[in-house]
């Protein structure tokens, strides 16, 4: 009788930890790859080119145009959150388990609404400044690491007197694609030691690759930028471009290049400085 009693408590022991596994198999097989959508809170609009990233690792994307975007859950843990940032919104922040247990497949950000600082410009007109290194020499070049969409590139510049931007310059060395467009982003150091992009609506910047015997220069008279302290300049991939290849010219004793592969990633940088400059005017 003892002993009917203990096999059935090994096959009852037995049965649920298969049962455990096959749940758990289960809840992993059933929430590989899908398809979500990021759309404005409020309505069914799309939000395109939304970057996501996991918080405290190196792994993110960016939606398409539509805000559309995949995951494969078998690279995330069930306590991995990603976080969702857009330039006019609201950062939101979702856990792996919500986003598996959501049969809508959406994640939703709300508008943000930007206040902006009074600014005084004392005349007479203010001195002409330039930040970064135009380089010209095509003996040292260098770029993007890979393809992944997210991934920035840029320099790092101090703005000693505050300054009005006028342009960003770029000088590459080699384009194989026919045209391309990337993110300019703008990161100034806070208080607490963040980087904050300050930018309040997304810019672009595009060019073909016939443009890249001369300087590719963006005007940005009209998006009244104004920059002071420690700032990180940068080209974000943030499309698919396909094959292919973009290089900066670079110099190598001016200062470093920084580069990131999400917007959660660390900057890391790379000797010698990419040829980025800004061209911009300082008021008091």
């Amino acid at each position: 009788m003892n002993k009917f009693n203990h096999d059935s408590s090994v096959i009852i022991f037995v049965s649920s930890l298969l049962l455990l596994l096959f749940l758990t198999f289960s809840q992993r097989t059933f929430s590989q790859p899908r398809e979500y959508k990021v759309i404005t809170e409020g309505t069914t609009k799309g939000i395109g080119y939304v970057n996501i990233s996991v918080i405290g690792r190196n792994i993110g994307t960016v939606t398409d145009e539509a805000g559309l975007f995949g995951l494969d859950f078998a690279e995330l843990n069930d306590n991995d959150s990603l976080r969702f940032s857009m330039i006019g919104y609201e950062s939101g922040t979702y856990t792996v388990n919500r986003l598996i247990s959501d049969p809508s497949s959406t994640v939703f950000l709300r508008s943000r609404v930007y206040e902006l600082p009074e600014m005084k410009v004392v005349y007479p007109r203010g001195k002409d400044i330039m930040l970064g290194t135009p380089v010209f020499s095509n003996a040292l070049r260098s770029g993007f690491s890979d393809n992944n969409l997210g991934s920035e590139l840029g320099i790092k510049v101090n703005v000693k007197k505050r300054m009005k931007v006028k342009d960003i310059s770029l000088n590459i060395g080699v384009c194989t694609y026919d045209s391309v467009t990337y993110r300019l982003n703008l990161y100034r150091l806070s208080e607490d030691e963040t980087w904050d992009n300050i930018l309040i609506k997304p810019i672009y910047i595009s060019f073909r690759k016939t443009d890249i015997e001369k300087p590719v220069t963006l005007d940005l008279k009209n998006y009244s930028i104004f920059l002071e302290g420690q700032t990180i300049i940068t080209l974000e991939l943030f499309r698919e471009l396909g094959e292919g290849k973009l290089l900066f010219l670079t110099q190598f004793f001016t200062g470093t290049t920084y580069h990131r592969k999400t917007k959660e990633g660390v900057w890391t940088q790379s000797p010698g400085q990419i040829g980025m400059y800004l061209h911009g005017q300082s008021f008091r």
